[in-house]
C-alpha cells in the first residue's frame, strides 16, 4: 500500500491511500483494494503519515495521533488487537511530534509502531519477539510503552524487525533483530533496548530496511 498527504490549507493536509487492502490499512472503511488514491475520511488536518505493510499510523495537527488497518499484534495501540478499517485514535494525548510503522516481510509475524512525543520521549507498541519495542523485553503490547526516560529523542524509524533513531545530541541507537548486522554497533547480537551506535554526534537522519540500516550526518555524507 501507499499512503500520502495533500495539502488543502494552511491548517493541515488530506490523506491518501491505495493499494492492498485486506486488513483495511487503507483507511476508507472497507477492504477493498484500490488502484487509485482514496481519501481517508474527510478530516484534512493531518500533519504526518507513516505505512507499514498492514497498518498505517498519522499525526494530525493537533498532537493527536491515530492508526487503522491489521492490529493481530497490537500495533494500532488502542488497547485491542482488532483490526480497524477507519482511523481511530491512539490513547488522548495531544503531544505525539512523529510516527514509524514497522512491519515483518510476511502476514504470520508481527508488527510495530513507535513514535515521538514533543517532550522528546519515545513509545512503542506492537510486536516484540526481536525486542523491537526497546522496553527491555520480547513482551508485545497493545498500548504505547514508554522506551527508558530519556527526553532527547528526535527521530525515530522502524524497518522489518529492528528500530533505530537519532537523539537531538546527534547520537545515534538502534535496537531489536541483528541477525545482518542491522543494528551498526559491531556485532550480530539481539539487543531489547536502544544501544549506541559508535560514538559520533553528527547523525542527522537515519531509516531501517529490511535487515539494513542507512543515515546521514550532518556533513551531508551517507552511510549505511
Amino acid at each position: 500500500m501507499a499512503a500520502f498527504l495533500h495539502r488543502t490549507s494552511n491548517l493541515g493536509y488530506a490523506a491518501y491511500a491505495w493499494g492492498d487492502n485486506s486488513s483495511g490499512q487503507l483507511g476508507n472503511g472497507a477492504t477493498i483494494n484500490q488502484s487509485a488514491p482514496v481519501q481517508v475520511g474527510t478530516n484534512t488536518h493531518w500533519a504526518s503519515i507513516a505505512a507499514g505493510l498492514w497498518h498505517t499510523v498519522a499525526v494530525r495537527t493537533d498532537g493527536t495521533l491515530w492508526a487503522w488497518g491489521g492490529n493481530s499484534f497490537g500495533e494500532l495501540g488502542d488497547g485491542t488487537t482488532t483490526d480497524r478499517h477507519a482511523p481511530v485514535q491512539v490513547g488522548t494525548d495531544t503531544h505525539w511530534a512523529s510516527v514509524a510503522a514497522g512491519s515483518w516481510e510476511s502476514t504470520d509475524v508481527g508488527a510495530w509502531t513507535v513514535a515521538v512525543k514533543t517532550d522528546g520521549t519515545l513509545w512503542a507498541w506492537g510486536d516484540n519477539s526481536f525486542g523491537e519495542l526497546g522496553d527491555g523485553t520480547t513482551t508485545g503490547r497493545n498500548a504505547p510503552v514508554r522506551v527508558g526516560t530519556d527526553t532527547h529523542w528526535a527521530q525515530v524509524s522502524a524497518g522489518a524487525q529492528h528500530t533505530v533513531a537519532v537523539k537531538t545530541d546527534g547520537t545515534l541507537w538502534a535496537w531489536g533483530n541483528n541477525g545482518s548486522g542491522q543494528l551498526g554497533d559491531g556485532t550480530t547480537t539481539e539487543q531489547h533496548a536502544p544501544v549506541p551506535v559508535g560514538t559520533d554526534t553528527n547523525w542527522v537522519q537515519v531509516s531501517a530496511g529490511s535487515g539494513y540500516t542507512v543515515a546521514v550526518r550532518t556533513d551531508g555524507t551517507l552511510w549505511a
